[in-house]
This record gives C-alpha cells, structure tokens and sequence, in this order.
C-alpha cells in the first residue's frame, strides 16, 4: 500500500505541474510568470493516514517543469507541461515531451475529452463538471471547480508496472492548480489526495 501511495502522490501532485495532440505554443503562454509553474511555487498534499507530500516547482523551461516531490522523507524528481491554458503530464508517454496529456484546461466545457492510446488501449480524460459558482470548499474559502474524470484500461502499464487505479476523479481550480483526486483501484478502494496549501496564487 504504501508504494502504491506513493506512485500515487508523484502522479497527483506531480499532476499539479504539468490528446495526443501537441501543444500550439501560438496560442499558450508558457511565461513561468504568467503560469502556474513558476519556479518556487508550491504545493502540499495529504490522504488520511498517510504523510503530507509537497511538490516544489525548480525548474521552468518553456513551460517544461521540473518538481521536486517530497513523501515519506524521500525526494521524487517530477515533470510536466504548465501553459497558461492548462496542466498537462508526462506520465503515460513516459516522459516523452512531445506528447504532453491535458490533465485539464481551463477553458474545457463538460463533455470535453483527451485520449492517450498505449499499444491497444486508451486513457480517456473527461470533464464531467464545471462550476458556474463558487460552491466546492477549499481551506477557508469556497471556489470554483473543473472535474476531470480520468478512465485507466485494466492491465495498463505504468512505468514499469501494473496501473495501481482503475478511474481518477480530478478536481482543479484555474487559479490554485490542483485540488483533490479520488483515486479508485481495481479491487474498488478509495483514496481521496486532498491540497492542503500553496502559494501559486500569492
């Protein structure tokens, strides 16, 4: 279990900084200062029963970011796409940064779909929610929220080893980053990774 936590938090929090389709740098500012993903910004997760992780951004590249991740008294490298459009990962291309996966965009309608196809299956990403208000509660305040369903293939391989989770529910927020996720595993149980605290918004 606590290896699968572990894989967990460097996918959610790791998530925090970063179609198959590439990315129209055209269109998606990729300024460290006008994105998530300047160097310095933080971000601390927990789960009920487990330690509290924190992902520091160190490196911005053109948007390329690179994480460190702090879990269990151990330091995981992380890396992802922050645009000023969206997040974007790393973590079914294996790193390959010519195929950043949308975790979410900001300007995303309920409805709207990413797929990432390994071999024969396919991750599915679906906004399932948009908040037209602000109704989902954050530390002390109340915000609004993009929701994300993430679908993962029975079997997939996931650097190196078997998916640990089944579907992902992922919150964000277009000025905190990531929220929350629900992971559900194959044999049904749930964690649920909530932020604690950051300063991407200071």
């Amino acid at each position: 279990m606590k290896k699968y936590l572990i894989s967990a938090c460097v996918i959610l929090l790791g998530g925090v900084m970063f179609s198959c389709n590439l990315l129209d740098s055209d269109k998606e500012e990729t300024d460290p200062d006008q994105t998530l993903g300047k160097p310095g910004n933080y971000w601390k997760g927990t789960a009920t029963g487990y330690p509290e992780a924190t992902a520091t951004v160190s490196q911005n590249n053109d948007g390329n970011v690179v994480a460190s991740l702090s879990y269990g008294g151990n330091t995981y490298q992380v890396e992802g796409k922050v645009t000023s459009e969206g997040i974007y990962d790393y973590v079914y291309s294996n790193g390959d940064r010519k195929k950043p996966f949308p975790l979410v965009k900001f300007d995303a309608k309920v409805g709207d779909k990413w797929e990432f196809n390994i071999g024969n299956q396919k991750v599915v990403r679906e906004v399932v929610r948009k908040s037209t208000e602000d109704d989902t509660p954050y530390i002390f305040w109340m915000i609004k929220t993009i929701d994300v369903e993430e679908t993962i293939p029975a079997g997939l391989q996931v650097k190196g080893g078997p998916s640990q989770a089944s579907k992902i529910l992922w919150k964000f927020n277009h000025k905190f980053g990531f929220i929350s996720a629900t992971v559900t595993r194959p044999n049904g149980q749930q964690v649920t990774v909530r932020q604690t605290d950051t300063n991407a918004a200071d």
